[in-house]
């Protein structure tokens, strides 16, 4: 387990080497606006932190458009179609993973890509965030043909290309545990992840370009989880103690 003084260590080690480590934030399954909505925004805007929501296409309408017209420093990916788990009874979750038929699994993606499009959400990004962070080698292979030029699961990525033209970041901690049903994760616990992958990147046992990234979840997150968060961003944003990456900035280096 990790502490705040862990953290600030690992951050001092980053410094003294003249290197700035990197981040970058994706929060969970928007589709409409909500109270939790705008609490996660200000905390984004409290910070000066652009913020990457993964967003539903389903049900998504013109009232989540206008909510984000007004959100400063925000970017969408696009969030599975409906968010349903279409693996058999005892496989992993997944909306996009092995077991379901590829046609299928493209109907879907075009037809949520063209929801987010009508809807007129403001900075989307031609990118793909797997719900349950799981999606088959199979369906990342149309990316290309699909106008896909990022995607973002979990875990330290093996190569920042899955396939040519589309680059991979993903995420790597998370205050809020699932199992159970959502609860915080626990300070220590959660220090840990972003100390672990920070330490990884910093003694090449991961890829070092690719950013640090906080998961959240603002539809279950409570007070506890929130008041953690903004420790957490207060911490890695004062005195440029970190630097925060959107995403588009990767687009252009492709």
């Amino acid at each position: 387990m990790a502490t705040w003084s862990d953290l600030e260590m690992e951050l001092s080690i980053w410094h003294a080497a003249g290197v700035t480590p990197t981040f970058w934030w994706r929060d969970d399954d928007a589709e409409s606006p909500s109270p939790a909505l705008d609490t996660l925004l200000a905390l984004a805007q409290r910070h000066s932190v652009p913020i990457h929501l993964a967003v539903v296409p389903k049900s998504v309408g013109p009232a989540l458009a206008n909510r984000l017209n007004h959100a400063t420093d925000t970017y969408v990916l696009q969030h599975g179609f409906a968010h349903v788990n279409n693996e058999p009874f005892g496989a992993r979750a997944s909306e996009v993973g092995e077991h379901r038929d590829i046609d299928l699994q493209l109907r879907d993606l075009k037809d949520g890509w063209q929801r987010l499009v009508q809807a007129q959400i403001p900075n989307l990004l031609p990118g793909f965030a797997a719900p349950w962070n799981r999606i088959a080698d199979k369906t990342v292979a149309h990316f290309p043909d699909l106008g896909y030029r990022l995607l973002s699961t979990c875990h330290a990525r093996k190569s920042p290309s899955p396939v040519a033209g589309v680059t991979q970041v993903n995420i790597h901690f998370d205050p809020i545990r699932w199992k159970q049903g959502p609860k915080f994760r626990g300070t220590e616990a959660t220090l840990e992840g972003v100390v672990e992958h920070l330490v990884q990147r910093r003694t090449g046992l991961v890829d070092k370009t690719e950013p640090t990234g906080l998961s959240t979840h603002h539809l279950q997150t409570d007070d506890i989880v929130w008041t953690f968060t903004d420790q957490l961003l207060e911490r890695l944003t004062h005195n440029g103690a970190s630097e925060w990456i959107r995403l588009s900035s990767f687009l252009d280096q492709q």
